[in-house]
């Protein structure tokens, strides 16, 4: 009797690619070895599993090309897994021993492992502990040398802040530069003008939407590729950031995240690489967002010129007005409390914007002469509250509440806040609004210029407006005269 030919059992061979860094190429070479040792091989080709940007050792968890291959190779979808090498699939050997417990074999194309043997397994162990010994070595050497280039003011790859781009180290080296990051023109710009509008008194609301309305957005990430409309939380960012200023942060004590509020000009090492701004007006935006006349919540953003600046004129009210109907195409203020007036919008903004155009051109420098600041008794309170915090922590001390180390940890933080509020009353009022515009050659032209922001800054810091009903009668064709009437505009400055 002649025996039956015996059938080749079928193995179904999948590819398993990854590396630390995003590069499609390294990926495709590695997937492409895998392909020609399963042709090899006569191996059925089952699916092919990727993970470009992933870490060896992070948790490859949901989502990710490992975590499919695992839950694939436990339904028993291939009999064979195919890699470039063992550090491509783990720096452990958890991988392995869930791919053994799912009855698969796995096969490197550089020969060096064969699960399908006792002295494979052996060696598997030995290689594994090697490849994660190699790792941890190559980790250690690259912490200590990023510690180096960052005591050298050189940054580390990582995200770049808007307004730059990231110059690699070769091209670097094909310059001759150490400079890591280099102007990226227009943005580099937006952020120029990002801190002088902050510095000038323009709300972050306001400078988000006038960043919108210029089709404006931040840097695209894996995630966003094409980035995010700016929002006051990232501007926050931005102006609290000390990079800008060409100042790079040293790591903490303790290896944790960067405290922006604690970052100092002292806590920094001079970066090399060119600055946006000013390390002065670093100081002054990260001052500005600690203030405590400040408000911690952002507020509505403003679209129309006198909302919540101007107020009702009606004797007793005093209400900040309100804006409304621009999106039916009729702009209009009121009197929040719907009583006093109604009226049309597009005039009351026109005849203002006149107004401070011919006063600012009249008067000039004048408005930029030094005046107590507007919060002066906010400020004023905060320092008496201070001062009898600082008494109160005394006696705490004297009467044995708190030991000297504790006295000594509270006081110096109120000391710090006191000394920044006297500095501030003694400076007076920022003027900082008016800088640009005042010493501008053609004051129209410059004012055109303003943003709908920077417009609203300029007159919150010149004028107290108070809007009035128009009364009865013809309204669309109000002479000029009564008109103006209409509205008391005192000057805040210039009496």
């Amino acid at each position: 009797m002649v025996p039956k030919k015996r059938t080749p059992a079928v193995i179904r061979a999948a590819v398993y690619a990854r590396q630390s860094v995003y590069e499609p190429e390294g990926i495709e070479r590695q997937i492409e070895a895998c392909r020609q040792l399963a042709d090899a091989r006569d191996y059925v080709p089952a699916d092919i599993y990727a993970d470009d940007n992933v870490s060896g050792y992070r948790d490859r968890g949901d989502g990710t090309a490992f975590a499919r291959m695992l839950e694939d190779a436990r339904a028993g979808k291939f009999d064979v897994l195919i890699v470039r090498k063992l550090d491509r699939l783990a720096r452990s050997l958890s991988a392995i021993e869930s791919l053994t417990a799912a009855r698969v074999q796995v096969v490197t194309t550089d020969g060096e492992l064969d699960l399908t043997t006792v002295n494979g397994r052996l060696i598997a162990n030995v290689l594994t502990a090697v490849a994660r010994a190699e790792s941890e070595t190559k980790a250690e050497r690259r912490v200590f040398a990023n510690a180096g280039r960052r005591r050298e003011g050189i940054p580390t790859s990582g995200r770049v802040p808007y307004g730059y781009v990231w110059v690699p180290t070769k091209v670097r080296k094909d310059h001759g530069s150490v400079e890591a990051y280099e102007l990226d023109g227009e943005r580099a710009e937006d952020v120029r003008r990002i801190f002088e509008a902050f510095l000038a008194g323009v709300p972050l609301g306001s400078i988000a939407r006038d960043l919108a309305l210029a089709g404006k957005r931040t840097a695209g990430t894996k995630r966003h590729p094409d980035g995010v409309p700016f929002s006051p939380t990232t501007l926050r960012r931005m102006l609290m950031s000390p990079y800008y200023a060409a100042l790079l942060p040293l790591p903490s004590e303790d290896g944790g995240a960067y405290d922006q509020d604690a970052i100092t000009r002292g806590s920094c090492e001079v970066g090399k690489w060119p600055a946006i701004v000013s390390v002065e007006q670093w100081e002054a935006a990260k001052a500005k967002l600690a203030h405590p006349s400040r408000k911690t919540s952002p507020g509505p953003t403003r679209r129309w010129l006198l909302s919540g600046i101007a107020v009702c004129g009606a004797a007793g009210c005093g209400r900040p007005i309100l804006a409304g109907g621009g999106e039916k195409g009729v702009h209009s203020y009121r009197c929040p409390s719907m009583r006093h007036f109604m009226r049309q919008g597009d005039p009351l903004d026109a005849f203002v914007e006149r107004y401070a155009v011919e006063y600012i051109a009249k008067h000039r420098g004048a408005l930029l002469a030094p005046r107590e600041r507007s919060d002066a008794a906010a400020i004023n309170a905060e320092l008496a509250r201070l001062d009898a915090r600082l008494v109160e922590l005394g006696e705490d001390r004297d009467g044995g509440l708190i030991d000297r180390a504790e006295y000594l940890r509270r006081r110096p933080p109120l000391i710090a806040k006191r000394d920044a509020l006297r500095r501030d009353l003694a400076a007076g009022a920022d003027r900082s609004a008016l800088e640009g515009i005042v010493d501008a050659g053609d004051v129209l032209e410059a004012w055109r210029g303003l943003t709908l922001g920077e417009k609203r800054a300029v007159l919150g810091d010149l004028f107290e407006i108070r809007v009035h009903s128009v009364g009865q009668g013809n309204r669309r064709n109000m002479p000029a005269d009564k008109f103006a009437a209409t509205l008391a505009i005192a000057p805040l400055v210039i009496r």
